[in-house]
C-alpha cells in the first residue's frame, strides 16, 4: 500500500469504485429483503421430530431461559408438557420412535432433554419409570418453529403463535427454515398462503396474507449502524488517501459495515447467482475488514515501530483471513457457496489469540503517549463488545439488530480520538455554536415527545373525580355517580385544563432547560450599557500602563465572553511599550509580542481611515502567526490621529460570529481607551521628567553624534553592530576605524558607570581612538597610547574596556588586542565550534606606569569564509533574567552557533531578541552592544 502515499488520487479512483459496488449490492439487498412478501414472524429448524402429545410429572433438573427479550418469564412445571420436542434420554438422542421407547425401558429413571417451543427455552427433567405414559411421543415431519410474532403483522392477524410448529406451506413440505422461508417468498403480496401448523397435538391451518413490506426494527437498526461504518471509512480514507493508516482504518470500516448491513437480510434468496455472489462477499469482507483492523492498529492512534520492524506480522491477519475462507469454501463445498458459521467462529477466534499473543510480548514496549491517545477506543471496544455479547443473549436471534445501536459508539470512539489529537493531519472538531444548537435542537425534541408521550396518555388515565354535579347555580354533591352524559364533558373539562397546565409547565421547561444549556456554551445576553459603565471605571482608576492594559483585557474577556484577548501600547506609534493579554501563556505571549510588535504597528499605520479590520488583511506572515495564535480582529486605537495602541481580539467562548453590535462596542472601547493611554503616557512622562530633564538633551546628542551612521563596506567582510543603552543614554559604544576597502579595526568598549558621564567619557576615547588611528597603529599600540592620554584626564574611579580587531580581508588576517574586557567569541566554520579568544590586558585608565604596556597582548589569527566574529560588552552577558539568573557567555554562544549560517544582521538581531527574551519584563540595567563580523 506504500504506493498509493504517492498516488493518493489512484487509491481514491479503486476505493470509489469498490465504495459504489459494495453500497450497490447492500442496496439491492436492502430493497429485496424489505420488497419481497413477508409472513411477519420469526421461524427457526425445529431441534426434534419427536412429539410430546401427553403431560406427565417429573422434576425439573436444570432450567436454560430462551433467549426471547420481553417474554414472560415461564411458570416453571414439574411436568413434560404437550408440544414439547423430545431431544434426548440419558444424553443420548434416539433415531427413532421405537428407539425413544426402548431407552426408556432401560432405566427406573431417566433425564429427559426437551425443546419447549412455546418459551424458546431447553429444558432437563429426571422421570421414572412408572410416570412415563404409554404413547407419549409421536413423530412429525421436518418443521420450523415460530420463536417471534410481530404485533399486529400478517401472522399476528392470521392467529399465528409464538410455538407453532410450521410443516406445510400452500400444501408444499420442507426440509428446513431455509427451504420454508423459500416457499413464503415464492407467494404474492397482498394474497393469502396456508400455513398447516401443529399446536397442542392439534393440526390448524392459518391464512396468512403476506405483507409487501417487510423491515424489521432490529434489521433496520443493523443496517442503520453499518451504514455509519461505511460513512466513516469513506470519508477518512477519501479525506486522507496519501496516509496509509487512513487508508487501512477506511477499508477496515467499509468491510465491515457492508457485512453489517448485508448479514441479517440473507435469509431470502435474490436469484441464485445474485445469492452466491452476495454470501461470498458477505463473508469476504468480514474476514479481510477484520484483517485490516488488526493491520491498522500497528499505526492508529500511533506508530508501534518494535511491530512494524517485523514485517511478517502485518501479514499474520491475512493468513488468518485466507484461511478462514478457504475453511468456509470446504464447508460450504456441495452446496454451491461457502458456509458461514465455522469462518465466523474461527476468524474471532483467531483473532483474540493473536491480539493477546501480541500484548503479551510487547506489554511494555507501548509508548506512554499511544496508551494515552488510545484509552478511548481500548475502553470503548470493551464496553462495547461486552454490551453487544450480553445483548445476544438476552435479546436472542429475532432482536439480534439491536446490538448496532452499541457497535455504532466504535467508529464514533475513532472519530473522537482523531478529533481530539488531531490525527491524520484531520481537525475534526465541532465547533461550539454548532454544538449548542444541537444540543438545543435535540432537548427541545426530548421535551416535546415527552409532551406528545403524556397528551396521548392522558385520555387513557380513568379519573377519580367525586360525585359533583354543577347547576347553573349551585355545586351539588350527589352519594352516587354521575350519568355517563354527565360525567364525560366534565372529565373532558378537567383534562383539558391539565392539558394547558402542563404545557405550561413544559414551556417552562424548556425555558429552563434553554437558559442553562446557554450558560453553558457561553451564550448569555450580553449588557452592552453595564460594560460600557465598568470599562469606564476601570479607565478612569487606572494610571500606570500596566494597571491598565490588566484592567482592559480582563474586563473585555469577562463581559464579551472572549477566549483570547490582548492590548499592545505603542510609543511613538513604533516600539511597544506595554503588552497584556488573557488566554495567553506569558512566555508564547511575550515572545510574539517581541517578533511583531513594530511590525504590526507598520502595518496598522496602513489602514489610516479603518476602526477595526481582520487579521485577514494583514500580511500572510503575520496573519498565519495571528490566526495560529487565535486572534480574529484588530481595533487600532488612536489619540488625535497618533496610533498609541491596538486591541487584539480573538474568538468568543461561544464560537459565535462578531456581529455589527460587538464591533461597534470594541470600536467605541477603542476611543475611550485612547484617552486613558494618553493619560497613561503622560503619568509616566512626568514621573520619569525630573531624572531627565538635566541629561536628555545634552547626552543624547553627544551618543548620536559618537556612534556610527551607517556600515562600512568592505570587501569579504559582513557587518553589523548595534548598541542599546540601559537609560536614555550609555558608555557602551562601538566604531569603525576603517582605512582602505581591503582593511577594517573594529573597536568595542565599555565605559564604567551608567548615564551622562559614561556617555561624556565614551564620547571622549572615541575621540581619541580615531585621531590615533590615524597614524596606522596596530591595536596593540592603539590602546598604548590611548592609555596614556586617558590617565591623564580620567578620574581614578572609572576605567573603560575595549576590544580592538584589525581584519585584513585581502590576506584573511586578524590582529586582535583586549584592553580588559570580554573576550572575542570565534565561531569556526570548519569545526562548528565556538572559540573564546582572550589575549592579556588591562582596563584602559588604570595604569599610567608601563604596566599596561607589558600586560597588553596581541594576538594574530588566520580565518577562513563564514568564520563569525562577535564582540559583546557585559550588558549583554550579564543580562537579568526573571528568575534572578543571568544571559551568560554559554547562551551567546549557543545562539552564535546556531545562526552562524545568517548574514551578520540576522546574527545581530538573533542576539538582541535573545536578550530581550530572556530578560522579560525585567528592566535593562546595563548597556548592551552588539558588533557581529561575518567573513565572506
Amino acid at each position: 500500500m506504500a504506493y498509493f502515499n504517492e498516488h493518493p488520487q489512484l487509491f481514491r479512483f479503486l476505493f470509489g469504485i469498490g465504495l459504489i459496488y459494495l453500497f450497490g449490492m447492500a442496496a439491492q439487498n436492502f430493497y429485496h429483503s424489505a420488497s419481497s412478501p413477508t409472513d411477519e414472524n420469526w421461524f427457526g429448524n425445529s431441534p426434534s421430530k419427536l412429539y410430546v402429545i401427553k403431560n406427565f410429572p417429573g422434576q425439573l433438573a436444570n432450567y436454560t431461559a430462551g433467549f426471547k427479550k420481553g417474554s414472560p418469564q415461564p411458570v416453571l412445571q414439574d411436568s413434560v408438557q404437550i408440544g414439547d420436542l423430545l431431544l434426548t434420554i440419558n444424553r443420548q438422542k434416539p433415531d427413532s420412535l421405537a428407539g425413544a421407547y426402548r431407552a426408556l425401558q432401560k432405566d427406573s429413571t431417566v433425564v429427559l432433554h426437551v425443546f419447549r417451543p412455546k418459551r424458546n427455552e431447553i429444558l432437563f427433567y429426571r422421570i421414572t419409570k412408572a410416570a412415563v405414559p404409554d404413547s407419549f411421543l409421536r413423530p412429525i415431519p421436518s418443521t420450523a418453529y415460530v420463536y417471534e410474532v410481530f404485533k399486529n403483522g400478517a401472522s399476528d392477524r392470521a392467529g399465528m403463535k409464538v410455538g407453532d410448529l410450521i410443516f406445510r406451506i400452500n400444501g408444499r413440505t420442507f426440509r428446513n427454515s431455509g427451504e420454508a422461508d423459500q416457499i413464503l417468498r415464492s407467494g404474492q403480496s397482498g394474497k393469502a398462503i396456508a400455513y398447516d401448523v401443529i399446536r397442542d397435538n392439534s393440526v390448524l391451518t392459518l391464512p396468512v396474507t403476506l405483507a409487501r413490506f417487510g423491515v424489521s426494527i432490529p434489521l433496520l437498526v443493523m443496517c442503520l449502524s453499518g451504514l455509519v461504518y461505511f460513512g466513516v471509512g469513506a470519508f477518512i480514507a477519501l479525506q486522507r488517501p496519501q496516509i496509509k493508516t487512513a487508508r487501512l482504518l477506511g477499508l477496515a470500516f467499509l468491510l465491515i459495515g457492508f457485512f453489517m448491513m448485508v448479514a441479517m437480510t440473507q435469509r431470502h434468496e435474490v436469484t441464485r447467482d445474485f445469492t452466491i455472489t452476495r454470501n461470498f462477499n458477505v463473508l469476504a469482507v468480514l474476514l479481510f475488514g477484520i484483517a485490516a483492523w488488526l493491520h491498522s492498529d500497528y499505526y492508529f492512534p500511533k506508530e508501534r515501530t518494535e511491530r512494524l520492524a517485523k514485517r511478517w506480522l502485518t501479514a499474520v491477519p491475512y493468513l488468518f483471513a485466507l484461511i478462514c475462507l478457504g475453511v468456509a469454501i470446504i464447508t460450504g463445498r456441495g452446496k454451491g457457496e461457502a458456509s458461514f458459521f465455522p469462518a465466523v467462529v474461527l476468524m474471532p477466534v483467531l483473532t483474540v489469540a493473536y491480539t493477546a499473543i501480541l500484548h503479551f510480548i510487547y506489554r511494555k514496549q507501548d509508548s506512554a503517549e499511544r496508551k494515552r491517545m488510545s484509552q478511548i477506543i481500548k475502553w470503548t471496544g470493551l464496553t462495547v463488545g461486552g454490551a453487544a455479547f450480553v445483548l445476544m443473549f438476552v435479546l436472542g436471534r429475532a432482536r439480534a439488530g439491536y446490538i448496532g445501536i452499541p457497535l455504532v459508539f466504535i467508529p464514533l470512539a475513532y472519530l473522537y480520538t482523531i478529533g481530539r489529537y488531531r490525527l491524520l493531519e484531520m481537525d475534526l472538531r465541532v465547533r461550539r455554536n454548532v454544538q449548542y444548537t444541537i444540543v438545543s435542537l435535540m432537548w427541545v425534541l426530548l421535551v416535546l415527545a415527552l409532551a406528545l408521550k403524556i397528551f396521548l396518555t392522558l385520555p387513557q388515565i380513568h379519573l377519580p373525580l367525586p360525585n359533583v354535579r354543577l347547576t347553573g347555580g349551585s355545586i351539588e354533591v350527589l352519594d352516587s355517580p354521575l350519568p355517563p352524559e354527565q360525567r364525560v364533558p366534565l372529565e373532558k373539562g378537567v383534562l383539558i385544563l391539565i392539558a394547558i397546565g402542563l404545557s405550561f409547565a413544559f414551556w417552562q421547561i424548556i425555558r429552563v432547560g434553554q437558559r442553562l444549556i446557554a450558560q453553558k456554551f457561553y451564550r448569555g445576553q450580553f449588557d452592552y450599557r453595564r460594560a460600557a459603565s465598568e470599562l469606564t471605571e476601570v479607565m478612569a482608576t487606572k494610571l500606570s500602563m500596566a494597571d491598565l492594559s490588566r484592567g482592559i483585557v480582563q474586563k473585555l474577556a469577562d463581559l464579551m465572553q472572549l477566549q483570547r484577548v490582548g492590548v499592545l501600547f505603542f510609543r511613538e506609534q513604533k516600539a511597544c511599550c506595554c503588552q497584556e493579554a488573557y488566554g495567553f501563556d506569558g512566555k508564547i505571549w511575550e515572545d510574539f509580542c517581541v517578533r511583531f510588535d513594530r511590525k504590526l504597528a507598520e502595518v496598522i499605520q496602513q489602514f489610516r481611515s479603518e476602526s477595526r479590520f481582520s487579521v485577514d488583511y494583514l500580511p500572510h506572515d503575520i496573519k498565519e502567526s495571528f490566526q495560529q495564535h487565535g486572534f480574529r480582529h484588530i481595533i487600532p486605537i488612536r489619540f488625535k490621529e497618533k496610533l498609541v495602541g491596538t486591541l487584539l481580539i480573538g474568538e468568543k467562548r461561544s464560537e459565535t460570529p462578531f456581529y455589527s453590535d460587538d464591533l461597534a462596542f470594541l470600536a467605541a472601547v477603542a476611543k475611550q481607551a485612547s484617552v486613558a493611554i494618553e493619560n497613561a503616557f503622560l503619568h509616566e512622562q512626568l514621573s520619569e521628567q525630573e531624572r531627565l530633564k538635566h541629561e536628555l538633551a545634552i547626552a543624547r546628542r553627544i551618543q548620536l553624534a559618537s556612534l556610527p551612521q551607517s556600515t562600512p563596506k568592505v570587501d569579504g567582510l559582513d557587518i553589523a553592530g548595534i548598541s542599546i543603552p540601559a537609560l536614555e543614554v550609555g558608555g557602551d559604544y562601538f566604531d569603525y576605524l576603517n582605512g582602505v576597502p581591503t582593511a577594517i579595526t573594529v573597536i568595542v568598549g565599555d565605559v564604567s558607570g551608567k548615564g551622562t558621564s559614561a556617555a561624556l567619557y565614551m564620547s571622549k576615547v572615541q575621540g581619541i581612538l580615531r585621531s590615533l588611528h590615524g597614524f596606522g597603529l596596530s591595536p596593540k599600540e592603539l590602546f598604548i597610547r590611548a592609555n596614556q592620554l586617558l590617565c591623564q584626564d580620567m578620574e581614578r574611579k572609572s576605567f573603560v574596556t575595549s576590544l580592538g580587531a584589525d581584519f585584513d580581508s585581502a590576506t584573511r588576517r586578524l590582529v586582535l588586542a583586549r584592553a580588559g574586557h570580554l573576550p572575542l567569541f570565534y565561531y569556526h566554520a570548519q569545526t562548528q565550534r565556538v572559540e573564546k579568544i582572550t589575549p592579556k590586558g588591562l582596563g584602559l585608565g588604570l595604569d599610567n606606569h608601563g604596566v599596561f604596556a607589558i600586560e597588553l597582548e596581541e594576538k594574530v589569527l588566520q580565518y577562513e569564509a563564514g568564520d563569525v566574529f562577535l564582540f559583546v560588552t557585559d550588558g549583554v552577558t550579564e543580562a537579568q533574567g526573571r528568575n534572578d539568573g543571568e544571559f551568560g557567555e554559554d547562551s551567546l554562544i549557543k545562539i552564535l552557533e546556531s545562526s552562524s549560517t545568517l548574514n551578520a544582521n540576522l546574527i545581530r538581531d538573533q542576539v538582541i531578541t535573545a536578550v530581550k527574551s530572556f530578560a522579560g519584563e525585567m528592566n535593562q540595567h546595563d548597556d548592551q552592544t552588539v558588533v557581529v563580523v561575518k567573513a565572506l
